[in-house]
C-alpha cells in the first residue's frame, strides 16, 4: 500500500508541476501572439468618416477618425507629437494633458483631437479625431499626412491602409 501511494503522490506531483508550468506559459504565449497580430497593422493609417445631419437631414458637420499603430514607445509618440503641434503656426494648442497624452488643437471652426496610448512597452497607438462643417474636410485629413510626417521623425515607414 505504501509503494501504491508514493505513485499516486508522485503522479500527483508530476502533474501539479506540469500545470504549473503551463499556466506560466500561457500569458506569454497570449502576449506573442498579440504582438505577432500588432506587427501585421504597425504603420497601417486606418481611417473612416461619419457625416452628422440635423433634424431635416442636412448635413451639419463631418467627423473622420483616424488610428496607426506604432512600433515606438508611448511617451516618444507623445513627445514628437507635442512639438509637431506647438511649432505649427496653423493651428491653436486648445489643451495638453501629458498624464493621459491626449492634445486638443483648432484651426478656425475645425476641431481635433490627438490621443496616444501605450499598447505595450514598445508599441503605441496614435487616434485622431477631427470635426468639421459639412462640406469641408476635416482636420484628421491634414492630420493624416501629419502622422505619416510623425511617423518619419520617429524614423518608421508609415502608409495610408485600405478602407
Amino acid at each position: 500500500m505504501s509503494q501504491k501511494h508514493w505513485n499516486l503522490s508522485r503522479v500527483s506531483r508530476v502533474l501539479g508541476a506540469s500545470i504549473m508550468v503551463l499556466a506560466g506559459a500561457l500569458p506569454l504565449t497570449a502576449e506573442a501572439q498579440w504582438v505577432l497580430v500588432a506587427r501585421h497593422v504597425v504603420g497601417r493609417v486606418q481611417q473612416i468618416t461619419q457625416q452628422q445631419d440635423n433634424a431635416a437631414g442636412t448635413p451639419q458637420r463631418v467627423t473622420q477618425v483616424a488610428t496607426v499603430v506604432l512600433d515606438a514607445p508611448a511617451n516618444r509618440v507623445y513627445q514628437v507629437a507635442t512639438n509637431a503641434t506647438n511649432t505649427n503656426q496653423q493651428i491653436t494648442v486648445v489643451s495638453n494633458d501629458p498624464a493621459t497624452m491626449t492634445i486638443n488643437i483648432r484651426e478656425a471652426d475645425q476641431l481635433a483631437t490627438l490621443k496616444i496610448t501605450a499598447l505595450n512597452k514598445n508599441m503605441s497607438q496614435l487616434m485622431i479625431v477631427g470635426s468639421a462643417p459639412a462640406g469641408e474636410n476635416p482636420q484628421t485629413t491634414r492630420i493624416v499626412s501629419a502622422a505619416l510626417r510623425l511617423c518619419g521623425d520617429l524614423g518608421k515607414t508609415c502608409q495610408v491602409g485600405n478602407n
